[in-house]
């Protein structure tokens, strides 16, 4: 062993044994009350014994975590309804733009075309070029939806703007058309469509309206001009597109299945939170009842 390390770096003045980084590496010195290093500080009741070059934060405990986790749990559970509300409440509005930009393509084909309102688009008249909505789902036969006449006059005409955002299930839809050649209607919105002789207790042999009936060998036009009271008159109806409670009210099994509402028959929709949008025949668009479809005097042009 060299005899100089061994007198002069091992051991100190006074006999201590040191090693041989303790000059660059000084014992850790407490924080508080005893400076001399040889009993450190112990917090009060927190167990952390603090030394100069060591973080005097203390970690958190795991009740003070899990307080934590509740808080953030229960601020979660008070703000979901009110995101789940804010988006439904946006999707409802899309729906109305959409029934707005119909109801103007409706009003631009009136007017191109001595006041007459388009074809009733029904499964039971069969495809015609006047229909309001091009539907089937068959393009190879039939014109596609984007071409429907009410919209060719719009800058942006598009499958999107036929439907709302919250119509999102189609299995009833497929469910019911599944005997149907046309498809199903993958729409949510139809057109009123009293049509001719299709109710008993009204007048027999004339169109009542509010869409045109064509035929292969006659034609029922239905005017504008025939439309008492308009602001107060459905044009433009929303349908369910399933047998959920949530979009199908009072336990109806009906869904959407072609572009004729016919009122009495075909509900409307409760999808936005017990309400259904619709079209007046003046063009203006607003929620209401589900059961407001149910008055005929809300809907029949000549009331």
């Amino acid at each position: 062993m060299n005899e100089e390390w061994s007198t002069n770096k091992a051991i100190g003045a006074n006999g201590e044994f040191r090693s041989q980084n303790r000059e660059t590496n000084p014992p850790p010195q407490c924080l508080f009350g005893n400076e001399s290093g040889e009993f450190p500080y112990k917090s009060r009741g927190a167990g952390v014994y603090v030394f100069k070059g060591m973080n005097s934060r203390r970690a958190f405990t795991l009740t003070e975590l899990l307080v934590v986790i509740a808080i953030i749990g229960i601020l979660a559970a008070m703000l979901l309804p009110v995101l789940s509300a804010a988006k439904q409440k946006a999707s409802q509005t899309g729906c109305l733009n959409n029934l707005k930009q119909l109801g103007t393509g409706v009003m631009m084909y009136v007017d191109e075309n001595g006041e007459a309102f388009p074809g009733i688009a029904s499964q039971h008249s069969g495809f015609q070029t006047a229909d309001w909505i091009y539907w089937r789902t068959n393009t190879a036969l039939y014109p596609p939806v984007e071409k429907s006449p009410i919209v060719s006059q719009l800058g942006s005409a598009n499958r999107a703007l036929f439907r709302c955002p919250l119509d999102q299930n189609d299995a009833d839809r497929y469910a019911a058309a599944a005997s149907e050649s046309d498809g199903p209607y993958l729409y949510s919105y139809s057109f009123t469509g009293y049509g001719v002789n299709a109710y008993p207790n009204l007048d027999q042999d004339v169109n009542l309206g509010m869409s045109s009936v064509f035929y292969p060998d006659q034609a029922y036009v239905f005017k504008q001009s025939a439309v008492r009271n308009p602001a107060l008159k459905i044009m433009l109806a929303e349908e369910p597109g399933s047998t959920s409670s949530s979009e199908n009210p009072d336990g109806n099994t009906t869904v959407i299945n072609d572009g004729r509402w016919m009122p009495g028959t075909d509900p409307l929709t409760c999808r936005h939170r017990g309400r259904a949008d619709v079209t007046f025949a003046d063009s203006h668009v607003q929620p209401v009842d589900w059961e407001f479809g149910n008055d005929i005097t809300n809907s029949l042009p000549s009331l």
